[in-house]
C-alpha cells in the first residue's frame, strides 16, 4: 500500500513538474528589425519589448 501511494506521489510531481516547464511563462517578448538605408551606408535597428502577461489587470468596464 505505501508502494502504491509513494508511486501515485511521484506521478502527481511529475505531473506538475511537466506543466510548470512546458511553457508557463509570464513574460513573452516582441522583437521588430528595421533596415534603413542612407548615403554612407546601411544601418539596422532592432527594437525588443518585453512584455509580461498577469492576470493582474482585467479590461475595463464597458460604457452604458
Amino acid at each position: 500500500m505505501r508502494k502504491l501511494i509513494s508511486l501515485t506521489m511521484m506521478g502527481v510531481l511529475a505531473m506538475g513538474l511537466g506543466v510548470g516547464i512546458s511553457g508557463c511563462s509570464e513574460e513573452s517578448t516582441a522583437k521588430k528589425e528595421s533596415t534603413v538605408s542612407t548615403p554612407g551606408g546601411t544601418s539596422t535597428v532592432t527594437e525588443q519589448t518585453k512584455i509580461k502577461q498577469t492576470g493582474d489587470n482585467p479590461p475595463p468596464p464597458k460604457a452604458p
